[in-house]
C-alpha cells in the first residue's frame, strides 16, 4: 500500500512541474506570435526575486476568450463567449478541450485574415 501511495504522490509532484514548465513555454509561445491578442500576467516567486512565473494567459478571439490560470498546484480554464467586451457565458473546460477550442478559434481567425488579406491585395492590384 505505501508503494502505490508513493508513487501515486511522485507523479503527482512530476506533472505539477511538467504542468508549470507548460504554461511557460504556452504563454512565451502565445506571446511571441500574437501579440496583440494575448496577455500574460506574471507574479514574481518573492518579494525580492528577480524571477517569475505566469499567474494566467489571456486570448482573445473573434468568438471567445480564454483564460488560463496557474496557481502552484492548481490550473483552471476558462473560455468565456464575448460580445463587444461583455461576457454572455463563462464555461469551465478541461485543458484537454480548452486547448482543442483555443486551435479551433485561431484557426478560424487565421482563415478570416487571410481572405482580408487576399481581398486587400487583389483590390490594390486589380
Amino acid at each position: 500500500m505505501s508503494t502505490d501511495f508513493d508513487q501515486s504522490t511522485a507523479w503527482i509532484r512530476r506533472a505539477q512541474t511538467d504542468m508549470k514548465a507548460f504554461v511557460e513555454g504556452l504563454a512565451a509561445r502565445l506571446e511571441g506570435d500574437m501579440p496583440g491578442l494575448v496577455e500574460v500576467e506574471r507574479k514574481k516567486d518573492g518579494f525580492f526575486a528577480k524571477t517569475s512565473h505566469v499567474q494566467s494567459i489571456t486570448v482573445h478571439t473573434d468568438n471567445n476568450d480564454y483564460l488560463l490560470k496557474h496557481d502552484g498546484a492548481h490550473l483552471s480554464t476558462v473560455r468565456a463567449k464575448t460580445v463587444r467586451g461583455v461576457v454572455l457565458k463563462h464555461e469551465d473546460l478541461p485543458l484537454a478541450a480548452w486547448l482543442e477550442s483555443l486551435v479551433k478559434d485561431l484557426d478560424d481567425l487565421s482563415g478570416a485574415m487571410q481572405g482580408a488579406s487576399s481581398t486587400l491585395h487583389d483590390f490594390l492590384m486589380g
